[in-house]
C-alpha cells in the first residue's frame, strides 16, 4: 500500500535552531510515536527500533534510517528501510525550512509503501493512522523546538 502526505507549519524559533533539532537523533526520535531507541552507525545513517501499531496490531519495526541531500539550514531527505515480522515499510521524505519573520517555515513530504500482515489492516485505518502518527511527530517536534530556547 502506497501513501503520500505534505504538510506546512510555523515553527516559533529561528531557522538554525531547527535545523539543529533535524539533525539531533535523539531529540528527533524523543518526538516520534513508538521509537524505543536510535543508534547512531555515523553521521548520516542511524538503526532505529520502534513499535508501530494499526487497529489490534502492533509490530516492532527494525528500521535503517539515512539521512541524504543534506544542505544545512535548508533542506534534508530522509530515506527509511524497515522490517517486522510479517511487515515492511520503505519512506521517503523531505524537509524544507525557510526564515519566515520571526519564525521559521517547515515544510515536509512523506512518501511510503506498506506491505504485508499491517498493510493488510485495511486502507482508510491504515492511511488514517499514518496520517495521524505524521502530523503528531510535526506538531510535537515544533512544539519541543519553540520551547528548548536554544538548549
Amino acid at each position: 500500500m502506497k501513501l503520500q502526505f505534505d504538510g506546512s507549519l510555523a515553527v516559533n524559533a529561528p531557522v538554525e535552531r531547527v535545523w539543529d533539532r533535524l539533525m539531533d537523533p535523539g531529540f528527533v526520535a524523543s518526538c516520534a510515536p513508538g521509537v524505543e531507541d536510535v543508534e547512531t552507525v555515523d553521521r548520516t545513517h542511524y538503526r532505529v527500533h520502534a513499535q508501530l501499531g494499526v487497529g489490534s496490531i502492533r509490530l516492532r519495526f527494525a528500521i535503517n534510517l539515512e539521512l541524504a541531500d543534506l544542505a544545512p539550514p535548508e533542506s534534508a531527505r530522509m530515506i527509511v528501510r524497515g522490517t517486522a515480522p510479517g511487515s515492511a515499510l520503505q519512506a521517503d521524505s523531505t524537509v524544507r525550512l525557510e526564515p519566515n519573520q520571526d519564525d521559521t517555515r517547515l515544510d515536509w513530504t512523506v512518501s511510503s509503501e506498506i506491505q504485508g500482515t499491517i498493510a493488510s489492516t485495511g486502507a482508510r485505518l491504515l492511511k488514517g493512522t499514518v496520517r495521524k502518527l505524521t502530523e503528531q511527530f510535526w506538531n510535537t517536534f515544533a512544539t519541543r523546538v519553540a520551547s528548548s530556547n536554544g538548549s
